[in-house]
């Protein structure tokens, strides 16, 4: 009985040391670089609030997303929260709905050609001294 007790004992001990080293927090060494990347998007001028912007790699990485606050600021995650983009050149979309009293609505708050990548005009260049970014959204 004192074995068994010791044995699930030392079981624990490792299963726990085993979950702390398998969650360290540390990014994955394979993983490519990226820069932090924040902005703001508006449309005639005035923010536009809870859009969602994504980033497209032309060289067909991984992708980078963030979510337009109430002021249209946004700050890009491709692998972990807020992380940022990957370097290089990227086409951006843009999607975002009208709010109405029963919630949001499923009518574009924006030109729909920004929701999709083979029709926005934007694009991107990330890299360390460009990654602040302002997108203008015009009819």
């Amino acid at each position: 009985m004192n074995c068994l007790h010791c044995f699930t004992k030392f079981g624990m001990i490792l299963l726990g040391f085993t979950l702390c080293v398998g969650c360290s927090g540390q990014k994955d060494k394979d993983l490519p670089a990226t820069i932090s990347v924040k902005g703001v998007v508006t449309y005639q001028g005035k923010p536009v609030p809870d859009a969602m912007i994504m980033l497209y790699p032309v060289q067909g990485r991984k992708p980078a997303s963030g979510k337009a606050d109430a002021s249209g600021n946004f700050t890009m995650t491709t692998f972990e929260k807020d992380d940022g983009v990957i370097p290089g050149e990227h086409k951006v979309t843009v999607t975002a709905y009208e709010s109405t009293s029963e919630g949001v609505s499923m009518k574009s708050a924006i030109p729909e050609k920004y929701t999709y990548q083979n029709s926005s005009p934007l694009t991107v260049t990330v890299s360390e001294s460009e990654n602040e970014l302002k997108l203008e959204l015009v009819d």
